[in-house]
Formats: C-alpha cells, structure tokens, sequence
C-alpha cells in the first residue's frame, strides 16, 4: 500500500501545464543547470521496481515546478499554481507523518523493554533534527501517523489530502472518548466535518458533535484533558519574561475573557501590532489583579511590584542629573529610573537603613503615596484613563502626575496629576507631550520636545 500511495503523491506533484499545452514543458530558461539537475538521468537509470525510482520521479518533478518562469506568470495563474501545490504537499506530509510512526513502532519494538520510553524520546528527537521540526511539531506529527493507522478511513482522507495532521489528531481525540460501536457511525460525520473547515474550528464543531452524540463521553474526554493544563515562565538571558502555557474548559475561556477585556484597540497616533495589544493587555491584568485584596498576602501585605534603590540612585532621578539605576526585588533584575517612570510617579516609598555590611536594620514606614482624598477627586473627575479614545476604567489606572512631574519636584495634587492606564502613563511619560487641566477636562498636546522626564 505505501509504494502505490508514493506513486500517487509523485503524480499530484507533476508540474502544472506550461503556457504551450504541453504537461511538464520546461520553458526554455529552464536549460540553464540548476540543484538536481542530476536527477532526470538518475530516474532514466532506476527501474520502476527499483526502491529509489519514486524518490527520483519526485526530485525531477519538483526540478520542473522549480523551473518555471513565475514572472512571466499572471497572477491568476501564479495563484493557481499556488493552489494546485496545496492538495501535494498535503499528500507528502501525511506520508510523512505515516512513515515517522511506522518507524517510531520499530524502534520501540527493537528496543529492550525497560528501554524503550528513552527509544521513542531518542528516536523523535532524530525524526525532529532530520526534519528541522522543534520537537513539539516531531510529536504531533508522529501522532497523526499513528491515529491514521488506527482509524482507516481517516487514514484514506489523510493520504489523499484531504486532512491535516491536527485534523487527524482532533479526530482520533474523539474517536477515542467513544465505545468502538460508535466509532463506525461518528467516523463519517467528523470526516464530513473536517473537509473545508480550519484545524481549530473543525475541532470545536467536533467537540460539538460528541457532546450532542455522548454529553458523558464528552464531559470524560474533557476530565481527562484537564490534566493536561500547564502554564511554563521563565527569565530570559535578556531581562525577559517567558511564558506558554496550556489550558481547557471553564480555565481557558476565563482567560480567553479576561485578556479580551483588558485588551484594547489602538487609539489615534498608535500603531502597535496584534501582539503587542495582547501584551500590553496581559500587563494591565496583571497590574489590576495586584491592585485588588483577592491576591493572597504575604506576611499580612498583598504582594506589590518592589523595587529597590539607593537613596543616591534616586537623588539622580529626581534632581534630573543622571538616570538612577535600580533593581526588581522579586526577579533581581536591573533596571533604570527612565524605565521606571510610571512607577515612580505613584509609590509608596519606604526608608531601610543598611549597616556596614548592608544588612537592614532599620525599616521606615512608607513616606509617599497617593492621599485617598486625592484618588476619590480624581475618580469623580477623571472617571478612567484620560488618554483621547481609550475607555480604560479608573481600577486600572495610576495617578500620573501631571505638568510638572516627580523628577521636577512635582507634587500630586488635582491640578497636577490625572489617571492613566499603564499602556498610555508609559507613552506620556515618555513622550513630547503637554497636559492641561482645566477645571474638570483634562486634555494632552504634543509640544515637540524630547522626553518629558528629561525636558528641563
């Protein structure tokens, strides 16, 4: 069965018809010697029982899509080239993904029974290094191979290319919650269902389909699912912050919904990418959720952002002649009074003496923080951020101070200080911008200066 599949996937790989009707014509800039050009002597060497010949017939078959004059194409013919490669490499890959699985089933097989958990690890970490797969992508791909050979009929449509190995993977995750006489009348259906739908949406119909066939089936296939849950963090060698992670059911819905909500659209001047709207929103959750009492304490205080920072280092800062360095107390990491700007701008500032040794022995209460009488005035006043066009509410927010700023001895009071989610007090700060506070408005004009911490 898999040399007459390889035939197939050989045949849908022929060149598309060139320009003069004739099937598999090189244009005449084709002449020229190219990378394989070995190959058509090759193949004319090798019969057709010879193991390498449908390899060759391949090689020469991509020679020809290679050789093809994609500039004197139209573009709808050069689309239709582009889509007459899809249903082939569809093809290639389910071969693939077939033949890494039968070959992971050996290895296991050869290998001694207590050795094997480190056969297959070995075996898929040479599949991915041979392929240039990361190793995730190796694993997927074993596994489809695996499920089309346990599921014939989803196996057919994988080879002819009809389904992608995550539409194989959704498939066999269904057909496994499901007693082997259902199997037979559900197979048909998701296959039906998986002809024209993406990976994700064709999995969440599939989802569908179970839960309305078996609601108990489902609700098992969903427990089982949930162990696999994981989030992974971790510094970077750059001062980053790494995170993935994985989640299901009711977990990941809360967090499809809360990143949702604290994302937001750009508002006029911005232009920042899908990525950097999520991670701006990622920051704004997790600042709002240390803002409230719902975190758990530690040693009686909610945990906050802590940096520390010499008196020195501050003193630079604030009388503007030179940036202060400073560090994370919780990462360790470094970083600078410039970086710093929305923090410092409202904080609590607490006094520790160090003795010779830098060893605390005194701890002062906090000597600077937003007075409560000021936040209500501003929430009344201001309501949310005031930044044109953004809508994010006061529990987001910092109190930034306004026209003269911390680092000039500026002192919040309501005609000095408005709220600003973090996203926009970072582009103030900053930024060449100016703030008027006119009784209740609030308003903001660009002045074409430099950073507005720095300007003197």
């Amino acid at each position: 069965m898999s040399e007459s599949a390889t035939y197939d996937a050989t045949a849908c790989v022929s060149p598309a018809p060139a320009r003069s009707g004739r099937r598999g014509t090189r244009p005449s800039r084709g002449s020229r010697t190219r990378p394989g050009s070995q190959a058509p002597r090759l193949a004319a060497e090798l019969g057709p029982s010879d193991p390498g010949a449908p390899r060759s017939r391949l090689a020469v078959a991509i020679d020809d899509l290679a050789a093809v004059d994609i500039d004197a194409l139209s573009d709808a013919e050069l689309r239709q080239h582009l889509a007459d490669l899809r249903q082939p490499l569809a093809r290639l890959t389910a071969l693939r993904a077939s033949w890494s699985a039968s070959l992971e089933s050996r290895i296991i097989a050869g290998a001694p029974p207590q050795q094997r958990g480190a056969a297959q690890r070995e075996g898929r970490l040479a599949f991915a290094d041979e392929h240039q797969l990361t190793p995730s992508e190796a694993k997927r791909a074993v596994e489809a191979g695996k499920a089309a050979r346990q599921h014939p009929e989803t196996g057919q449509a994988f080879l002819a290319g009809d389904l992608s190995p995550e539409h194989v993977r959704v498939i066999d995750e269904v057909l496994g919650a499901v007693d082997a006489e259902h199997r037979e009348l559900l197979e048909p259906q998701l296959l039906d269902l998986a002809r024209g739908r993406h990976a994700v949406r064709f999995g969440r119909d599939a989802r569908a389909l179970l839960a309305s066939f078996s609601p108990e089936d489902a609700a098992e296939a969903g427990k089982r699912k949930l162990a696999r849950r994981r989030v992974r963090a971790t510094d970077t060698a750059d001062g980053g912050f790494a995170f993935s992670g994985l989640l299901y059911g009711t977990a990941a819905e809360t967090a499809r919904v809360a990143l949702d909500a604290f994302t937001r659209p750009d508002v006029a001047g911005e232009h920042r990418t899908p990525e950097q709207r999520a991670a701006d929103g990622f920051e704004q959750l997790c600042a709002a959720a240390l803002r409230t009492d719902a975190a758990p304490s530690q040693h009686g205080a909610r945990p906050q952002v802590l940096v520390v920072m010499d008196a020195e280092q501050l003193a630079h800062h604030e009388h503007r002649d030179g940036t202060g360095t400073a560090r994370f107390a919780r990462s360790g990491q470094p970083v600078t009074s410039t970086e710093l700007g929305p923090l410092l701008d409202d904080c609590q500032l607490i006094r520790i003496v160090l003795d010779a040794e830098r060893t605390p022995i005194e701890v002062s209460e906090a000597v600077r923080t937003v007075p409560v009488g000021l936040w209500r005035a501003l929430l009344v006043r201001d309501g949310g951020c005031t930044w044109p066009g953004c809508d994010a509410p006061a529990a987001w927010c910092d109190v930034a101070h306004g026209h003269t700023p911390f680092a000039r001895d500026g002192r919040l009071a309501p005609d000095n200080a408005a709220l600003l989610c973090r996203r926009h007090h970072r582009r103030f700060d900053n930024g060449p911008w100016r703030i008027e506070v006119r009784g209740g408005q609030v308003s903001y004009q660009r002045t074409g200066r430099g950073v507005r911490n720095r300007s003197p």
